[in-house]
Formats: structure tokens, C-alpha cells, sequence
């Protein structure tokens, strides 16, 4: 019996960060984790992938190789098949300008990588809870 509920596609270039990301999540049974090493990989993914295929949510980086965080953005949000899946920005740098950028560009959140496993534990309870199981999305009725 399949018990995913939820496909969370990770964007981020740095090997170690998306270690820490595969940990902090594998304590949700029903979530599936796809992860990507730039923004280019995601998109050619989500324009590839049928509309029931597309990811319930997605945590991008900014600073990547090929297509940046920012254009990454952009680009999902000029799609109407797209534009609508929540977009989560998981940066190493809270700069305002960032922040504010990333918002202008359609993000749905802006959050900070936490220092320790223990806080990218609380992290992705609360966006666990909150994005998956309480917030209503196009795909999460």
C-alpha cells in the first residue's frame, strides 16, 4: 500500500544541504523527497511532468548554478499549470532586499537554513504542518 500523501521536489546546489534535507525529512512517511541540484533541473522537470505528477510543494534555494532561485521563480510563475504550487525559499542569506525580492517574485515563504539538525527538525515540523496539513493548496484539498 502507497502511503504518500505529498511530493515535496527540493532545489538546492549544495551537497551538504541537501543531506541534511533528505535526514530531516525522512520522518515523514508520507511524504516523497525528489531532489534537484539547480533551478534548470527543476523546471525542465515540471514542464516534462503531466499536471497530476506536479509536486504538492517546493523548497528552492537562491544561489544556484544554471537558473538561480530568483529566475527559477519567474519562470514558475509565468506558467498557469505551474504558478499556483506553493514555493518555499530555504536561503542562507536573510538580507531584506532578498527577502523582499523573493516575495516580489511569488514566493509563498521566506525561511532562514537553520545552524543545526535540531533546528531543520522544528523547521519542517512547522512547515510540515502547516504547508501539508493545514494549509489548502491546489492539490491539498
Amino acid at each position: 500500500m502507497n502511503d504518500i500523501q505529498f511530493c515535496i521536489y527540493a532545489v538546492d546546489d549544495d551537497d551538504d544541504d541537501r543531506f541534511f534535507i533528505r535526514k530531516a525529512l525522512e520522518a515523514y512517511s508520507d511524504c516523497e523527497v525528489t531532489f534537484f541540484e539547480d533551478g534548470q533541473a527543476l523546471v525542465t522537470n515540471l514542464l516534462n511532468s503531466p499536471e497530476q505528477n506536479l509536486p504538492t510543494l517546493i523548497l528552492l534555494d537562491l544561489d544556484m548554478p544554471r537558473l538561480d532561485g530568483y529566475q527559477t521563480l519567474e519562470t514558475i510563475r509565468a506558467n498557469s499549470t505551474l504558478r499556483s504550487i506553493p514555493i518555499l525559499i530555504l536561503s542562507g542569506n536573510r538580507n531584506e532586499a532578498i527577502v523582499r525580492r523573493a516575495y516580489e517574485l511569488g514566493a509563498n515563504s521566506f525561511m532562514s537554513k537553520p545552524n543545526s539538525i535540531a533546528e531543520l527538525d522544528k523547521l519542517f515540523n512547522l512547515t510540515y504542518d502547516y504547508w501539508l496539513k493545514t494549509a489548502h493548496t491546489p492539490r491539498n484539498p
